[in-house]
């Protein structure tokens, strides 16, 4: 159910422009990264977050994110500056 629930959550509920900035929160789960996705098509500059440096590294070389950082370093103001 992880894709049924990213894209009603991302086409039916969010309310989202081509050129907006995507923050993805547990970005590397089954539901975040199907969203990343999503607003990669549609044309968003992309952030998630991920548990774990692996995960990070996923999210950016595998999975295009424009950005991607470990949740557990540092605190989430700073990360997203």
């Amino acid at each position: 159910m992880p894709g049924a629930a990213a894209y009603m959550g991302w086409n039916e509920i969010c309310s989202r422009k081509r050129g907006e900035t995507v923050y993805v929160s547990s970005a590397a789960g089954g539901v975040g990264h199907l969203v990343g996705q999503f607003a990669k098509m549609m044309g968003c500059y992309v952030v998630g977050s991920a548990s774990t440096n692996e995960k990070v590294d996923l999210l950016k070389t595998k999975l295009g994110f424009d950005d991607a950082f470990n949740y557990k370093e540092g605190d989430l103001r700073s990360n997203l500056e």
